[in-house]
């Protein structure tokens, strides 16, 4: 074969499988890596919105005691917005991609859970009172 054939067909190769995972590599970023097993009662599910500080996560407060559902405001931006938690040994991570978008934690005792973006490169804290 010709050089130029041998180019031609390597170009188009890499453009099928790089549309492939483009096309389809959103669908794993977008959920849970750990479901929780907790039991969830209509309407007990707080909402904790996360907001970043400079290159980290404010600080975010929720109550013992009830499922957490976990939001990025419009402050967030780039790898912070793929937050992740590990918790007694369970990951939990999402990519918060829009405000719609959740993480769900289980109800949590009281304390203080650190947690990072994917990239460990920023930091927050949950704290449960």
């Amino acid at each position: 074969m010709k050089n130029s054939t041998m180019l031609f067909a390597i170009a188009i190769f890499v453009l099928v499988v790089g549309g492939f995972v483009f096309v389809n590599g959103k669908n794993g970023v977008t959920a849970n890596v750990v479901s929780n097993d907790a039991q969830v009662v209509q309407g007990q599910m707080q909402q904790v919105v996360l907001s970043q500080n400079g290159y980290n996560y404010k600080d975010a407060t929720a109550q013992a005691g009830k499922p957490i559902s976990l939001s990025a405001d419009s402050s967030v931006g780039g790898c912070l917005r793929s937050v992740s938690f590990n918790i007694e040994g369970k990951r939990y991570s999402k990519y918060l991609r829009t405000s719609e978008d959740t993480l769900e934690l289980p109800a949590l005792p009281k304390g203080t859970y650190n947690f990072a973006c994917s990239m460990g490169m920023g930091y927050g804290k949950l704290i449960v009172q």
